[in-house]
């Protein structure tokens, strides 16, 4: 599994890729039951309340790193499906509440398909952002396919945060603010040493801790996203891969840069 692989080879993501693993089951649960017998999208907040966030709690107690597994704890006795009918109505909500929002509903829109955008409303989309056609939720991360043919490049996707879905985009175009402008679109790809922004030249032989991934980002809006290649590794799993990129994101915030859509565990 892409996770475990991960894990072993990124110690410093050993925390982030347990608790996936241990949501992974709840979340693939959740999938399922709503495959067999969806709800009907107005119920999905007490539904999901109901049958995946208490045990979305319980993995998170169990395997989750210490400051979340508290601040979980809290959580419990008020836990009901306000929180989570307010991260589909686009609501700003406290990371905590984020999080059990995120990882009890987002199977259950993946599981909906081309129904969940009736249970969600559409994201804040001004200044030409670019938002996913199916549920109006913003882009997690941004992939590149692999096209097969050396002397091709694949096409770009984008990656929904809410419901999983991925849709075509402009390599040439920020998924934030619309920006088409390349001189103002940076890229910064990491290196042994640390990431080397643009086209600057590589140190010596080092090998990138990351060479099929990159930061993508726009000085317009001073936002990023995670890039996954999959032409450079063709065994990666996008949302999963973005989760162990912890040095990009530390990297990016130097920049100045702010994610377009904090991942599940929240960064």
């Amino acid at each position: 599994m892409r996770a475990e692989e991960l894990r072993a080879r990124h110690p410093f993501a050993a925390e982030v890729l347990t608790l996936y693993l241990a949501l992974l089951e709840v979340q693939e649960e959740a999938w399922s039951a709503v495959c067999e017998s969806p709800p009907h999208p107005g119920e999905l907040p007490r539904w999901a309340a109901a049958r995946v966030l208490p045990a979305v709690v319980e993995a998170t107690v169990a395997e989750g790193p210490a400051a979340l597994r508290e601040a979980v704890r809290s959580r419990i006795a008020g836990a009901d499906h306000d929180g989570l009918a307010g991260w589909l109505a686009g609501a700003e909500l406290d990371p905590v509440d984020r999080y059990l929002a995120r990882a009890s509903l987002a199977p259950v829109l993946e599981a909906l398909g081309e129904r969940a955008g009736t249970a969600c409303a559409p994201g804040p989309g001004g200044d030409g952002g670019l938002l996913c056609p199916c549920c109006g939720g913003p882009p997690q991360l941004s992939y590149l396919a692999a096209s097969g043919e050396s002397l091709v490049s694949g096409g770009r996707s984008l990656l929904c945060a809410r419901c999983g879905s991925s849709w075509s985009c402009s390599r040439s175009v920020c998924p934030a603010c619309g920006e088409t402008d390349e001189a103002r679109l940076a890229v910064y790809a990491e290196r042994w040493e640390g990431p080397v922004s643009g086209n600057g030249k590589g140190h010596g032989d080092a090998r990138p801790v990351f060479p099929h991934l990159r930061i993508a980002g726009c000085s317009t809006c001073s936002r990023y996203l995670i890039e996954i290649d999959m032409e450079r590794d063709a065994r990666a799993v996008p949302e999963v891969d973005e989760l162990a990129a912890l040095p990009l994101d530390l990297y990016a915030a130097d920049e100045g840069l702010t994610k377009v859509t904090p991942n599940l565990m929240g960064f």
